[in-house]
């Protein structure tokens, strides 16, 4: 099994999220390594109105599996090195140069991606060519190595790879995914499945911006649709609180998303598969009757449809619409009744996707993968494999 080594800390970004449950759908054994193993908080940037540069907001709290001192870096076969405020602090530490060091000499695959790169130098790598967040250019070129203008495509030096930042982690992560020979990267010249994403305000940050990337990763062409079209606000929802003091869930300002096009003027016969993400979004959309009508039509036509957390609100809506029932759907803890209640059969298993016919389901964070990962199977099996030439 191929074993990654993660490194961050404090101040990390969404990128890491998506390496984690990108690699962990892929069967990749990972580690992530931080100074401590406290719980670590997670901050992405949005641009808001009024203001030059991004303002940072609360992500999604993570637990390292270890400390830098707890790691043999022998034992791992690839190095990913996360974005974020972390990669900034993280120079100070000569526990995680060294570690990433042993990366540098040896020649294994290293994936950069934002602030990660700013690492390298300090780890000992001179010479290459990185790239990044255009704020670190100066640091990368003070340290000694080029750094290269890229936004679309990686950057590779030897065994190096690295990528802008945001929007691009699919791209950031195909290539790790390519360098540490995984038999199954998605090609970009497969057959296309056109994706539409059913989009509310409150949906879930971490769900939508998982799926968006998978997608984006397998080639599909995505579309965002949302009952006007707007920027419209999505939610993070921590469970047991951002800083670790709540009982239940907080939630909190989450991503800005950009809609293409309303749910008015949609005509889902253009689109191959719906994806309805989670959060308190869809409890708004299951009351949308054109939202209703769109995912009536996958029902009918037998398209792939899914939805995790609380997106199920929507297909249960749809499926008494058309009237089906006896499905098979799982979903978070709280649409129990509302499945039963819908003629359904509820499922409870964490850490499992539910296939149904055309219809995907999943519980909640953390089973993004899990999802993913039965959602392409569905699209697959209908000839939509990102893995074919």
């Amino acid at each position: 099994m191929t074993k990654v080594l993660i490194i961050t800390g404090d101040g990390s970004g969404p990128d890491l999220d998506y390496a984690v449950f990108r690699l962990r759908e892929e069967g990749i054994a990972i580690t992530i390594a931080a100074p401590t193993k406290k719980r670590l908080l997670s901050v992405f940037h949005q641009l808001e109105p009024g203001w030059d540069h991004g303002v940072e907001h609360a992500w999604y709290p993570t637990t390292p599996d270890a400390t830098f001192e707890d790691i043999n870096p022998a034992d791992y076969d690839g190095l990913l090195l996360p974005g974020g405020r972390a990669p900034v602090y993280l120079r100070n530490f000569p526990s995680c140069l060294k570690l990433i060091g042993h990366f540098i000499e040896s020649n294994k695959p290293i994936a950069a991606i934002c602030r990660g790169a700013i690492l390298l130098p300090s780890a000992g790598a001179k010479g290459r060519n990185l790239t990044g967040d255009p704020l670190i250019r100066p640091r990368i070129e003070i340290g000694g190595c080029n750094f290269i203008e890229s936004r679309e495509e990686p950057v590779i030096d030897g065994n190096i790879t690295s990528v802008s930042g945001r929007p691009f982690y699919h791209i950031w992560i195909r290539a790790f995914l390519k360098a540490v020979g995984h038999p199954q990267v998605p090609q970009l010249h497969a057959k296309k499945a056109r994706i539409l994403f059913a989009l509310a305000e409150s949906t879930s940050s971490g769900i939508h911006d998982y799926a968006w990337f998978r997608m984006l990763e397998e080639g599909h062409d995505v579309t965002i649709g949302a009952q006007v079209r707007k920027p419209t606000r999505t939610v993070v929802i921590a469970a047991g609180g951002v800083g670790g003091g709540v009982d239940t869930f907080e939630q909190r300002p989450g991503l800005m998303v950009d809609v293409d096009v309303s749910f008015d003027d949609l005509d889902p016969r253009q689109y191959d598969g719906l994806v309805i993400p989670g959060g308190p979004g869809p409890e708004f959309l299951r009351a949308n009757r054109r939202c209703v009508e769109l995912a009536s039509h996958f029902i009918r036509e037998e398209k792939p449809i899914t939805g995790i957390c609380h997106g199920p609100n929507v297909i249960l809506e749809a499926l008494h619409q058309c009237g089906v029932k006896g499905k098979r759907i799982s979903a978070n803890v709280v649409l129990e009744a509302d499945v039963i209640a819908a003629g359904c059969e509820w499922v409870h298993q964490p850490g499992h996707a539910v296939i149904d016919g055309s219809i995907v389901t999943a519980w909640r964070r953390p089973d993004y993968d899990v999802w993913m990962q039965a959602f392409t199977q569905v699209l697959r099996s209908r000839g939509y494999d990102g893995r074919k030439d």
